[in-house]
């Protein structure tokens, strides 16, 4: 439904198109001559008669552009309204050829129109190229002249901006309602498995049950985790609130991690994934925790989007001082009249009810935010439906000469260790300290506020604390800083464990004293990584 502003909006529009007709009529029912006069055999230039001419007064009061062109083009005459839409001087435009006040790639198909007008008329939409940038769309209606002497066009110009803004308000509207129906269709998908494994859980003791079991809750939570990682990300670039840490890398580590990331949706799919590296590291001044997220959702949309058993491929090659990172697939393609909109926030190809793909369509829109903020690109192509895509990535190769020297990661045998891990949430610390205990070895300890905490770490002196941030009493940041102070804890790993994930929250803990730190829910795998790689105490 629109509102009563913008259906006045609409109606002024149509009244002015209407003036713009009825102009045009009054034009060719033999007033010309009157109007446009002074026509001589060598160059012509038109004008009307006099400043007290009546129909001068009419087109000068217009509240639409009205032009005069001769037949190849050139502007005759012009009113005060279109001079003040081309924000020029009705003596700079007069005698300019119009076709040069369009948009470059419609000027074929403005000279078009003018072939046609010259006999039959014609209308059509354009856009205007402004003085120092910026586009002004508006509806150009032309019509012969029946000069005695010459022939001329005459050319009525409506401004659509305001029409435009409206129809992009619906359009996003249209949207906007669309996604709040997909994301409650996409949230409960993953809960009703979920909640039907849990019953299982209860109900049998099957070895074999519980494992299919436990992998599909397994894949309901991932599916969980990008959704709502999506959702955060999308609100944090809009918002300003990410803040890019770039290191000097290699991508050859990113696409790695990338890779690492990808993997189990690509192998649930049964795809193929070839991956090809050049000989020589591309090195990229790049975060590489973002670069890796945009690598993994060009490779995640690659998987959702392309059926079982088929084909992906990523290559990384060097062109004209930029990196190129191509994602090729053997998927579902994308239409033509798409491919201008696969970036585009809540834009997804699959509207149908079934959505077998899934997502909220965000995704993609994620990986251009973050691909500008580190002064790259991306494209995509495609040769239509079911004919596979790609997409381009291209970043700035680093301007540092110097390849820094990089160690390669290897997991280390850790022994058991001391862990405190502290956590008001008693079923998430109750859960994490059975699985380092029963499954690593570790000798765990658990405090439920940072008071407790505190008092633990004396006596228990751990080697490694896995902290929560939102505590009672103390928060996560003020039990770092006191723990730092302690010369029990002084030397220990504190990682902080947290819901907590935008840049601030990850400044303040690095300032409070924290060693790393892990967004929730945190995987087995990354759990892995830090106690591999962590200088623990006696290391």
């Amino acid at each position: 439904m629109t509102s009563p502003s913008h259906e006045a909006e609409i109606e002024l529009l149509r009244r002015r198109l209407e003036e713009a007709e009825e102009t045009i009529r009054a034009i060719r029912c033999g007033e010309v001559d009157a109007l446009l006069v002074n026509a001589s055999d060598g160059d012509r230039v038109y004008t009307l008669e006099g400043a007290d001419h009546p129909y001068r007064t009419l087109i000068e009061s217009m509240q639409q552009g009205a032009v005069s062109l001769s037949q190849d083009g050139t502007v005759l005459y012009c009113n005060r309204c279109f001079a003040e839409m081309l924000r020029q001087s009705q003596e700079k435009i007069i005698g300019a050829a119009a076709a040069s006040f369009v948009e470059p790639s419609q000027q074929a198909g403005f000279e078009s129109l003018l072939r046609q007008a010259s006999t039959t008329g014609g209308q059509g939409e354009f856009q205007f190229q402004m003085p120092g940038g910026g586009r002004l769309p508006v509806y150009l209606a032309l019509a012969p002249l029946g000069l005695r002497n010459a022939v001329a066009i005459c050319m009525v110009v409506t401004d659509l901006t305001e029409q435009k803004k409206h129809q992009h308000v619906q359009e996003t509207n249209h949207r906007k309602d669309e996604f709040l129906a997909m994301l409650a269709h996409e949230l409960r998908n993953p809960l009703a498995p979920l909640r039907s494994a849990l019953e299982l859980l209860r109900l049998s003791q099957d070895e074999t049950t519980l494992h299919a079991v436990r992998g599909i809750m397994e894949r309901q939570i991932r599916h969980l985790v990008r959704l709502v990682d999506d959702l955060l990300d999308v609100s944090r670039v809009m918002r300003g609130r990410i803040e890019l840490r770039k290191e000097h890398l290699s991508l050859d580590s990113v696409v790695a991690h990338a890779v690492e990331e990808s993997k189990p949706l690509a192998d649930e799919q049964g795809h193929k994934l070839q991956v090809k590296l050049p000989a020589e590291p591309v090195w990229v001044d790049a975060d590489p925790i973002r670069l890796t997220q945009i690598i993994a959702n060009l490779l995640n949309n690659a998987a959702k989007y392309t059926k079982p058993g088929g084909r992906i491929s990523l290559t990384i090659e060097q062109q004209d001082g930029l990196a190129v990172i191509r994602v090729r697939d053997s998927g579902i393609g994308i239409a033509p009249e798409m491919l201008p909109h696969v970036f585009d926030l809540f834009s997804q190809a699959d509207c149908s009810l079934d959505r077998s793909q899934g997502g909220l369509g965000v995704g993609l829109a994620v990986v251009r935010m973050l691909t500008e903020m580190h002064g790259g690109s991306i494209e995509a192509h495609s040769d239509g439906l079911g004919l596979g895509s790609e997409f381009v990535l291209r970043l700035p190769l680093s301007r540092n000469a110097k390849k820094k020297e990089t160690a390669e990661w290897r997991p280390s045998a850790v022994g058991p260790r001391r862990v405190l891990v502290v956590d008001d949430n008693q079923s998430a610390a109750e859960v994490l300290s059975m699985l380092l205990t029963r499954c690593w070895g570790h000798e765990v300890l658990v405090a439920h506020d940072g008071q407790s905490a505190l008092e633990k770490a004396k006596t228990f002196h751990p080697e490694m604390v896995l902290l929560d941030i939102g505590l009672p009493g103390l928060n996560g940041y003020q039990v770092a800083e006191r723990l730092r102070q302690q010369p029990e804890t002084i030397d220990a790993v504190i990682v902080a464990l947290t819901g907590y994930g935008q840049d601030e929250d990850r400044r303040r803990s690095s300032e409070a004293g924290f060693d790393e730190h892990l967004v929730k829910p945190v995987s087995v795998a990354n759990l892995e990584v830090l106690f591999a790689h962590a200088r623990l105490v006696g290391t």
